[in-house]
């Protein structure tokens, strides 16, 4: 069923409720498959089959936000427009007076512990935007694996916050933020450098090719600048990236 939209010039029109999806990704999908405009959003209550990144389970029960949102992208950087939504996402978080922090490529983290994550696919010369955001989650509703390292916004908010809200706040900002990433990208790397929780750290990306070191930022491309043990920087455009013990434990590897 569709519903009134939040608050947002463009993004929500329409927006189709569901109780219950697969995956909102993969009905988004289907909607830019058939010719729907740029803004039409799907959220649902709970996601069945619900993916992350390489195809990775997403754990969607009731108390999150669970949503796609369909754009017809023209020109400008890709990997940029994943930072972009990254950057809406933490600014949704943080209007329930949480602060937030971003996880190279697609987490929001909050105390340390994801929160949040994006997922952007493809398809023909659209993009879906998929988002997943643990609201008030129980975190024992979730695998145990994930809740060890997840956390939910109602465990550090100070009121009450609801899903609803939440979603109303993303697609403002969202709205915000896909505008200033297609003319002004400088303000997306300012916004998002300013959140980077992996910077100065010793990470390890796993990948097509292994690269481990200390990240040092963003690409203006949205690549991770990694340098290396022997000091040569390297820009990532994909792979996994998690923090490495320290130098001595790298220079082992």
């Amino acid at each position: 069923m569709t519903g009134a939209p939040p608050a947002s010039p463009r993004l929500g029109r329409p927006l189709v409720r569901l109780d219950e999806a697969t995956s909102t990704n993969d009905l988004a999908r289907r909607l830019a498959e058939a010719g729907v405009a740029e803004g039409a959003v799907v959220v649902a209550s709970r996601q069945t089959r619900g993916r992350g990144r390489l195809g990775r389970a997403w754990a969607s029960p009731p108390g999150g936000v669970w949503c796609s949102v369909l754009l017809r992208p023209a020109g400008g950087s890709p990997g940029l427009l994943s930072l972009a939504v990254g950057v809406a996402t933490a600014e949704a978080v943080e209007a329930a007076g949480v602060p937030a922090a971003l996880r190279w490529p697609n987490d929001v983290l909050v105390a340390g512990r994801k929160i949040a994550g994006v997922l952007l696919e493809a398809v023909g010369t659209a993009v879906v935007a998929g988002i997943g955001v643990n609201v008030c989650v129980p975190l024992e509703a979730l695998p145990a694996p994930v809740a060890a390292a997840a956390t939910s916004l109602h465990l550090h908010a100070r009121g009450a916050v609801a899903p609803e809200g939440v979603l109303e706040a993303l697609l403002k900002r969202l709205e915000h933020w896909y505008g200033r990433w297609a003319h002004d990208p400088d303000a997306v790397l300012a916004a998002w450098s300013s959140r980077d929780a992996l910077r100065g750290q010793p990470v390890r990306v796993t990948g097509a090719e292994p690269v481990v070191g200390t990240a040092e930022g963003i690409a203006p491309d949205g690549a991770l600048i990694v340098r290396e043990l022997h000091g040569r920087p390297r820009t990532v455009m994909a792979g996994d990236v998690s923090l490495a013990p320290g130098r001595r434990a790298l220079e082992g590897v």
